[in-house]
């Protein structure tokens, strides 16, 4: 019996000019569940003409690696460009990975700064990046490479791309390979509408430049997440997103948002960072040797491995992997990987995890607010209640997450000195039911839904959003807790106005603010009127 067949188009451009692009449309997912679809085919319309390229959940080994469980895991102790483009040709090869066209490559860049405060192990290193584009620059098929990246909410990505190296390396790489090279900020480039029809995401608009790629290749680092457990490859596609969609259901339907965005974000490729990973807190993480770098053609299959390296079971501890599993992405667990290279079993991966052990207060840094307030000596504070008055459930990948990177950045930027003589203050998230007495200390409630009866404040401030980022965090709570905040600090506003501005002069130039507001006038305001 022939399976039925979903073609969804994407219009890009104007007028009638449409490049439809392919949709990968997972079965057991909210589209197939409305049409009753228990599988669907990916196909591609390129030129006139149908191309079959995935079958889903045929359990056949077919181009796009969706069905492709094989994962390769090379050691490498060492960041060396050199090294690193011979064990992704490698990979490419045994993988039988070609790119072919125009190659958007994905890398994790969510934050950087001077790394003298900052860790720079929070982003896939560049040795790693330009390893794969060596490789893939090779290739007869390839056409030009872009690497795309949007970093977190509030972080100019000219600012990121600065402090990180990618735009200097990036500038020196050019001439040295035979393919056109380019790095975009997603916040910067043109967007084109793509419909999801997911549980959180029913249309989204995503990187013109990212969207118009033949092959995608993404480059996650492996790290600790204090909400999510651990990020790799599918908690990449998050930064597939500009911050307006971003920020939508960024609270306890994460991990929904993340198993939408999978339609839309499957890599082709996958060369994970996992030479030194990060632990604790995933913005501002210490570092720990590894000593690895994996690859494979299915990004669950790749994060499936990468969660035991960390300690974890991914298929029912990492949440937005279990997201997918339940909708029912393949494979549905580890024992169904089959492991390539330095490991070729679940014990060999288990031998590689001592290395980043004991898993202590440092691997769990910033995981809890009150516990990393202690540790300090800290007069500050978090209630943490449900977010909602109807029932005990808490929020815990919204504000929550906000709270811990903002206490994360200030540390880093201020000295637990600093936490120390604070001045005594009381954080609320979500619905406190017993009254608060704040004993004189002035109240920050973060969220929508923080609802709180509170005495003896000093003052009360609240920011209704939903959710409160990091940034809004830094922006808005300034310096009132007695903690210098980076962003009252003028080194840091030397940089990042400058970065703003000059973001803003391309976005007039390229035509993305003119984008964006017809789309908000078609979208939302003629709803409204």
């Amino acid at each position: 019996m022939a399976m039925p067949v979903l073609l969804l188009f994407l219009k890009s451009g104007s007028g009638t000019d449409y490049n439809p692009k392919p949709v990968r449309l997972q079965a057991g997912g909210f589209i197939s569940k409305r049409l009753g679809i228990a599988e669907c085919d990916l196909l591609c319309f390129r030129s006139g003409s149908i191309r079959e390229i995935s079958r889903a959940r045929s359990g056949e080994m077919v181009e796009g690696g969706k069905n492709d469980f094989r994962v390769m895991v090379v050691e490498c102790g060492e960041y060396d460009p050199a090294r690193i483009r011979a064990i992704v040709e490698r990979g490419m090869k045994e993988l039988g990975y070609e790119p072919k066209g125009k190659i958007a490559l994905k890398p994790n860049v969510v934050f950087a700064y001077d790394p003298k405060l900052y860790s720079p192990i929070a982003y896939t290193n560049y040795d790693v990046v330009e390893g794969t584009v060596r490789a893939i620059a090779d290739q007869a098929g390839v056409e030009r490479i872009s690497i795309i990246e949007n970093p977190a909410i509030g972080n100019p990505s000219r600012l990121t791309f600065r402090w990180s190296g990618y735009r200097e390396r990036t500038a020196r790489l050019k001439p040295e390979i035979s393919k056109p090279l380019s790095l975009v900020g997603i916040d910067e480039d043109r967007r084109v509408p793509v419909f999801i029809g997911g549980s959180v995401h029913h249309r989204v608009r995503l990187s013109k430049k990212f969207m118009e790629a033949d092959s995608k290749i993404y480059v996650p680092k492996l790290k600790c997440h204090c909400v999510s457990k651990m990020t790799g490859t599918v908690k990449l596609n998050i930064g597939i997103l500009n911050f307006d969609d971003r920020s939508v259901r960024h609270d306890f339907l994460l991990d929904e948002k993340i198993a939408d965005l999978a339609q839309v974000g499957w890599p082709d490729f996958v060369v994970m960072d996992a030479i030194d990973i990060g632990v604790g807190n995933e913005a501002l993480p210490p570092g720990r040797r590894l000593g690895l770098i994996l690859m494979g053609k299915n990004a669950l299959a790749v994060d499936l491995v990468a969660s035991r390296l960390l300690g974890l079971k991914g298929e029912s501890e990492v949440p937005y992997l279990a997201a997918l599993i339940k909708r029912g992405y393949e494979p549905s667990r580890l024992g169904e990987v089959s492991l390539l290279g330095d490991a070729k079993s679940v014990s060999d991966l288990e031998r590689f995890a001592e290395r980043v052990k004991p898993y202590d207060d440092e691997f769990y840094r910033w995981q809890d607010c009150n516990k990393e307030f202690a540790r300090m000596g800290s007069p500050l504070k978090l209630l943490h209640g449900p977010y909602s008055e109807f029932t005990n459930e808490k929020c815990e990948t919204g504000c929550v997450m906000g709270i811990k990177m903002y206490m994360a950045f200030l540390e880093a930027f201020a000295g637990a000195e600093a936490f120390r003589k604070a001045r005594p203050s009381l954080f609320i998230i979500g619905n406190i039911k017993e009254e608060v007495d704040a004993k004189g200390a002035p109240v920050f409630m973060f969220g929508s839904c923080a609802k709180a009866r509170i005495k003896n404040a000093k003052y009360v401030m609240k920011i209704e959003k939903c959710f409160v980022t990091a940034a809004d965090m830094i922006l808005l709570v300034g310096n009132r807790t007695g903690i210098k905040s980076p962003f009252m600090d003028p080194r840091f506003l030397a940089m990042m106005v400058p970065a703003v501005l000059a973001g803003a002069v391309k976005k007039t130039i390229n035509g993305r603010y003119l984008q964006d507001v017809g789309d908000f006038v078609v979208q939302h305001l003629f709803r409204k009127l």
